[in-house]
């Protein structure tokens, strides 16, 4: 990796990191083939300096895609044959057929990726990539099948919540084109509607295609929150299902750690700053509690990358809950995040590279 100008830059270059603005905005995503429109972009966005992979980058690169015994290799290798699962399960839907049989196929396909230990730093790396909305389900339906096998569900409970997780947002195959990959937060008047309506257009078409409940029960109420304050029916607690309560927290998740160009670049650190906030309020606690315990877990001995430009390593977090975690950096010096609110987190690489 090089830090290279921007007034230096040329057409077929690979970024190495995430290009973000002042606030963190996400501008262009770690592994962009650089293009004369990108280039413009960054130029007037007064963007001075960006870091590119270089020959060793692309030569390791193309060693570890080449390595089909590596644990990330492999794991990417299966997750793209279930994306084409996944697409086909959206082009039937919207053809109006039933689906039923290539969705059982997906979740066979799904459930021993849910199974890796590995899974949610994996999901994590491949978040910067298309963010079509079969792609947002496909890591949904992971991180559901993960986070149902942490609170011991039986399997067949963990096929159906991953069926159901994988098709929680087939109502948006009704959304207009504009609307797609956009920001929900920004969207006013009839968009603001035809969000909102593709929690009951899900649950509609999901029984239409003969889908047995729970999962079109799921796709209703995976936006509700435990508080009242979701939508479409303001349920609260108990009244939400337990599995939409697994999803809701799965989707956000995703949500959160995707990467998207206009939407904060944010890493596994700040999700567990969100659920820690929203934990007993919004989502539900016996869901939240297995997740945040299980990735704390995972994030030790991961390198990360702070907004002062320094380098550390994570060694652990506190005993009481805290959101984040201590850090050491080269010299020694150990870092509380939890004491210094203008440190922030800004990459992160996972331990098992």
């Amino acid at each position: 990796m090089k830090a290279v100008s921007v007034e230096r830059l040329e057409p077929g270059m690979i970024l190495a990191r995430t290009v973000t603005n002042s606030d963190m905005i996400v501008v262009l995503s770690e592994g962009t083939e650089l293009n004369n429109a990108h280039i413009t972009r960054l130029k007037f966005l007064d963007i001075p300096v960006v870091h590119i992979k270089d020959d060793f980058d692309l030569s390791k690169n193309f060693q570890q895609a080449s390595a089909v015994l590596k644990r990330d290799s492999a794991f990417k290798h299966d997750f793209d044959k279930v994306s084409k699962l996944a697409d086909e399960v959206f082009s039937e839907l919207q053809e109006g057929k039933s689906a039923n049989e290539t969705a059982a196929k997906l979740a066979a396909h799904v459930l021993p990726l849910a199974d890796n230990a590995g899974s949610v730093d994996y999901l994590f790396k491949l978040g910067h990539l298309n963010t079509t909305v079969a792609l947002h389900s496909e890591r949904v339906s992971i991180l559901a099948g993960i986070i149902a096998k942490w609170m011991r569900f039986n399997w067949e409970e963990i096929r159906v919540i991953v069926t159901a997780a994988f098709l929680h947002d087939i109502g948006k195959i009704k959304f207009p084109d504009r609307l797609v990959g956009k920001n929900p937060e920004n969207f006013k008047g009839d968009d603001l509607k035809a969000y909102t309506d593709h929690c009951q257009n899900g649950y509609d078409i999901l029984k239409k295609a003969n889908f047995a409940d729970p999962v079109p029960e799921v796709a209703l109420a995976h936006h509700e929150r435990m508080n009242g304050s979701g939508f479409p029916n303001a349920l609260k607690g108990e009244s939400i299902h337990p599995f939409a309560r697994i999803v809701a927290v799965a989707d956000a998740y995703d949500n959160l750690t995707s990467e998207r160009p206009g939407r904060v670049k944010n890493t596994p650190f700040d999700a567990i700053n969100y659920f820690i906030k929203e934990i007993y309020s919004t989502f539900d606690p016996v869901v939240c509690i297995p997740l945040l315990t299980r990735i704390k877990d995972s994030l030790i001995g991961s390198t990360v990358l702070l907004n002062n430009g320094l380098e550390c390593r994570v060694v652990f977090y506190p005993k009481d809950f805290s959101s984040l975690p201590i850090l050491t950096a080269e010299d020694g010096t150990e870092i509380n995040l939890n004491r210094h609110p203008g440190i922030k987190i800004i990459e992160y690489n996972p331990a098992n590279d």
